[in-house]
């Protein structure tokens, strides 16, 4: 968990150089609803669903993927069975929120859970448009955040209370957090593992995904 929020800039914040690495798993809930873009969601299911441990020599992320149906539409045109019911968030520490071709479309019941996980105090992640779901359920108000460029001035009209930053590859707002659209969704993973691991592991899980751990400037490269 952060205990501040991180500066906000096209690049990456500074690290934790004291990341706490002897602490049982951290309980994270990837949630999931019809319209599911599966760029974004496989970048969550790598960084908090592999299990890393004995890799890295730590207790890795324990991930599940729930939802509000037992299955979901996957854009471009298959279905993905949900394993968990939207109860697994009430054991998550962070949930992750991916992106969605029909941001609208996300019911009203998984909008409340997303509310109550916050409530008790949940780290929020949410990947590209993704950040739609979370203004929808009222997370962003009064919070800066970001999403795909193509949406950002969406966003703002449609959610005038969310600052939104278009420039930026992710808005790190200490338990809420947003990543611009695609690759950008990797840069914020990154950003929290580092923040929960520290820069070696870090920099080691980047390697194995073969990606640089920063990237500079924003939006506009």
């Amino acid at each position: 968990m952060h205990d501040k929020a991180a500066k906000i800039g096209e690049g990456l914040p500074g690290p934790r150089q004291q990341a706490k690495t002897t602490r049982p798993p951290h309980a994270v809930a990837v949630v999931v609803y019809d319209g599911l873009l599966p760029f974004e969601f496989g970048v969550a299911c790598d960084v908090f669903g592999h299990d890393y441990t004995a890799a890295f020599g730590v207790p890795w992320y324990r991930m599940s993927i729930c939802g509000a149906v037992p299955s979901v539409s996957v854009e471009p045109g298959f279905w993905m069975q949900v394993p968990c019911g939207l109860e697994a968030l009430q054991a998550a520490e962070t949930v992750v929120v991916p992106s969605t071709e029909f941001p609208d479309r996300v019911p009203g019941e998984v909008l409340e859970a997303l509310r109550q996980a916050r409530q008790r105090g949940c780290r929020m992640i949410s990947l590209c448009t993704g950040a739609f779901v979370l203004a929808a359920a009222g997370i962003l108000d009064g919070r800066p955040a970001t999403t795909h460029w193509s949406g950002c001035a969406e966003m703002a009209r449609r959610y005038p209370r969310v600052r939104v930053d278009p420039g930026v590859l992710y808005v790190d707002d200490g338990e809420v957090l947003t990543s611009a659209g695609s690759a950008a969704s990797i840069d914020l993973c990154l950003h929290v593992v580092q923040q929960d691991y520290g820069t070696e592991v870090a920099t080691r899980l980047a390697r194995d995904l073969v990606v640089p751990l920063q990237r500079d400037g924003g939006q506009a490269q």
